[in-house]
């Protein structure tokens, strides 16, 4: 994972969403913090391990979620930020 494949897995689904104006991105550190509203905080950070790469999503006041995948984590993320948003099951980037 590179930083600007970072951002443009973050970015463009945030986009799509019709969200991504909410998010600040931190690509140095390999996360961002989305912020709807005071009630609806959610930071993303992706981090590799010595048993591979994982997905931290935390939500203001709730348990962190950790994912193995970019696809899983993004299902997660869609229930918090889009919960009435049919949800994907493929993920496209270049």
């Amino acid at each position: 994972m590179t930083p600007v494949r970072f951002a443009t897995i973050i970015s463009g689904t945030l986009k799509a969403w019709g969200i991504a104006e909410h998010c600040v991105l931190k690509e140095e550190d390999f996360s961002c913090l989305i912020t709807l509203n005071s009630n609806m905080i959610v930071e993303v950070i992706y981090e590799e391990q010595p048993f591979g790469s994982i997905w931290r999503i935390r939500e203001k006041d709730q348990k962190e979620s950790i994912h193995p995948s970019v696809g899983a984590a993004l299902k997660s993320l869609a229930l918090i930020l889009c919960p009435n948003r049919k949800v994907g099951r493929v993920v496209f980037a270049s």
